[in-house]
């Protein structure tokens, strides 16, 4: 009898085993896992449309929002960042340090050096005593310019700094003159106004030797006199250079025609300050063009290219100007003057 209550009670043992083992094999499907699964992507969907409700409105399954989530970040290679150009962004935030101040005999003397050092390979026009338009940054260049001169005016709502300068009663009745410089948005020199003087150096047979054929050659007279004087006035335009020259001389006239000469060299005048030797120049950025008007900026005053009052085109012109057996001088016919 007790042989055969411990055959069932093995025979008992033998099929739990059995039946554990049976059912341990199978593969089992954790509902809570994918409970987890949906209910965290969920969340994460729930947040992403509460950032973007104002603007998006989710439709996507949750399956569909991570698949676009991970496809619609782009390739860092597929859509390259513009570099800035280096010429145009200041790349220094450091303030230059300031030059020492000149005394006034050094400063003149270091102005009249600098306006007779207009042959300098380093700093042809449009570079102006160190400063080229569109390249040059405005905080760079003040502190030297600063050393040697009198007063420095802003004009921030114009973008403008004036700066005056010491010069020479022979030079200048006004014992200085003012050197304007336009700056832009990022602090770049964009143009540079030199008003004329009573130097040498700067005639047009010089400055077509140094830059070549111009552009453009405008010009403006009279017909006759006014009170002793006939103004007659000559601009040179360097266009992709970003130079011109603007000049006034007392034209001559024998009724027919009006003849304007324009001597190589210094020239004494009866009136240095009405008739500089040196005419204004205006520079700007190169290859930026401008128009007569730009380059003139005088109100009212009408200019005509060199061809329609005179034979001369813009290269004999400067054909005639750089012939050492020709005198560097423009006639017009009177009469074309006197509507003007």
């Amino acid at each position: 009898m007790l042989i055969i209550r411990l055959r069932f009670v093995k025979a008992i043992v033998f099929s739990i085993w059995l039946f554990l083992l049976v059912v341990g094999c199978q593969p089992v499907t954790d509902d809570s896992v994918e409970t987890e699964f949906v209910t965290e992507a969920q969340v994460t969907e729930e947040a992403r449309s509460s950032l973007n409700a104002a603007s998006l409105t989710l439709t996507r399954s949750t399956s569909q929002a991570v698949t676009s989530t991970v496809t619609s970040i782009p390739s860092p290679t597929s859509s390259p960042i513009p570099q800035p150009s280096p010429t145009r962004l200041p790349t220094e935030t450091v303030t230059p340090t300031p030059w020492p101040t000149l005394p006034p005999d050094v400063a003149v003397n270091r102005v009249l050096s600098l306006l007779a050092d207009n042959q300098n390979p380093d700093c042809l026009l449009p570079c102006w005593w160190g400063a080229t338009p569109g390249q040059t940054r405005w905080r760079d260049i003040q502190s030297h310019l600063q050393s040697f001169s009198l007063q420095t005016y802003a004009y921030p709502q114009d973008f403008l700094y004036v700066i005056a300068f010491p010069i020479p009663s022979s030079i200048s009745h006004l014992e200085e003159f003012h050197i304007g410089y336009t700056i832009d948005e990022l602090d770049i020199v964009t143009s540079i106004d030199v008003p004329s003087l009573n130097i040498e150096g700067y005639d047009p047979t010089t400055m077509m030797t140094l830059y070549g054929v111009p552009d453009e050659v405008w010009v403006k007279s009279l017909d006759e006199p006014r009170e002793g004087v006939l103004p007659f006035q000559l601009i040179i335009v360097y266009q992709q250079q970003g130079i011109s020259f603007h000049y006034y001389v007392n034209a001559a006239t024998d009724g027919q025609t009006v003849t304007a000469c324009f001597e190589p060299g210094f020239v004494e005048l009866e009136n240095p300050d009405l008739f500089p030797a040196s005419p204004i120049i205006y520079l700007w950025e190169p290859g930026q063009y401008k128009t007569i008007d730009e380059i003139a900026r005088v109100p009212r005053e009408i200019y005509f290219p060199l061809a329609e009052k005179s034979d001369l085109t813009p290269q004999s012109f400067y054909e005639k100007f750089i012939n050492p057996d020709a005198r560097p001088c423009i006639d017009t016919p009177a009469d074309l003057w006197r509507d003007y």
